[in-house]
């Protein structure tokens, strides 16, 4: 006995339809990377508003620095002297 085969189609599938984009259109959105050629040397000196502005912020930073390195010092010098005063007094003290 032969078995009947069936003969069932599938339906087609639908096939989403694709955007086609052009390599132009991606390319000139990137832009090109191109080595500009220097129009002044790199290590050229030019005095500028921020040329001054760090040169200002600069010697303010270094004044604070040597203010606060005398104001330790002070400090540093009363405790010694309290330290002084009191190792004297316990020396007297038989």
């Amino acid at each position: 006995m032969a078995t009947k085969k069936s003969t069932s189609k599938k339906a087609p599938t639908k096939k989403k339809p694709t955007i086609k984009r052009s390599k132009t259109q991606s390319s000139s959105a990137l832009g090109t990377v191109r080595l500009q050629p220097e129009t002044k040397p790199f290590m050229t000196f030019q005095l500028t508003k921020e040329t001054i502005y760090w040169v200002v912020l600069g010697a303010v930073v270094i004044l604070f620095t040597i203010w606060l390195m005398r104001l330790q010092m002070d400090i540093q010098s009363l405790y010694d002297d309290i330290d002084a005063s009191n190792m004297s007094s316990e020396t007297i003290k038989p």
